[in-house]
């Protein structure tokens, strides 16, 4: 009798085990997707991030930072005091849409990121660094370095004063070569000095009607000082031009180019 109600409850108790088991199973795969969600990085839907990590080593702790940035044909500024600038390096993130109006972001795509170091209480400009780089990642975070090293093709390297005579109402002639790509429609085309953007969609096929060599000019003026003070020669501009027409091999490609002279036009060949 004993033994016969032993196994009774033997078996009782497997039964009341097994549904319970069931029930942490659904909960043990959603601690696994959250865990791959937080190691992976993923972003909102059609979302990328640009992450720019700034060494402030050779600035002896600056006390603000603005810094802008262009990707996928659209643009961010964003300003950097008090305990953001505690260490040797400070980090700054941008997102961005994976695709709008223009052009859809892929792999290969240029951007750039520059950063101004300010006077806090003049807001003008002491030095700056600026860098381009290449999307590695279009559904995800991209990460990028400024501010330090030596000067390379795509890097100033360390942080550079200015000090060269100023430059009044500077236009930004960028031209765009397309003999590579005579039927493309819309384009984008973004320019950037001394912190301030200035930016156009235009119809490349009329442009083209005008031109013998399928190269389209394009002239952006900076008609007022910018926050953070004159223009100046020495200064760095970068071009971009952006549209799903351009691709492959990059649906943005972004020039610059150090100005170096105090005449009104200064020109630069974005592709």
């Amino acid at each position: 009798m004993n033994f016969v109600k032993i196994g009774a409850m033997t078996n009782h108790g497997t039964k009341t085990k097994v549904p319970g088991l069931l029930l942490l199973i659904p909960i043990f795969f959603m601690i696994l997707y959250l865990s791959f969600i937080h190691s992976n990085e993923v972003f909102a839907a059609g979302k990328f991030s640009v992450e720019a990590k700034i060494d402030l080593k050779s600035l002896d702790h600056p006390d603000k930072l603005k810094v802008v940035i262009s990707a996928n044909g659209e643009t961010g500024t964003k300003y950097l005091i008090g305990n953001d600038l505690n260490s040797n390096s400070a980090t700054v993130s941008f997102e961005f849409n994976e695709k709008n109006n223009i052009v859809k972001v892929g792999s290969r795509d240029e951007y750039f990121v520059c950063a101004y170091a300010l006077d806090p209480i003049t807001n003008q400009m002491q030095s700056f660094s600026c860098v381009e780089g290449n999307i590695e990642h279009s559904d995800g975070k991209n990460k990028i370095n400024i501010g330090a090293g030596t000067k390379k093709t795509l890097s100033t390297g360390t942080f550079q004063a200015v000090s060269g005579g100023e430059i009044n109402s500077p236009t930004i002639n960028v031209r765009i070569p397309l003999s590579d790509r005579k039927d493309v429609t819309q384009l984008k085309v973004v320019t950037m000095i001394k912190g301030e953007f200035e930016s156009s969609i235009i119809n490349a096929q009329e442009l083209l009607k005008n031109s013998k060599d399928y190269t389209i000019s394009l002239p952006l003026v900076f008609d007022k000082i910018p926050e953070i003070g004159a223009i100046q020669e020495g200064d760095m501009f970068f071009a971009c031009v952006s549209a799903d027409d351009l691709n492959p091999p990059e649906g943005t490609e972004c020039e610059h180019r150090v100005t170096s002279h105090t005449f009104r036009v200064h020109n630069i060949v974005a592709r």
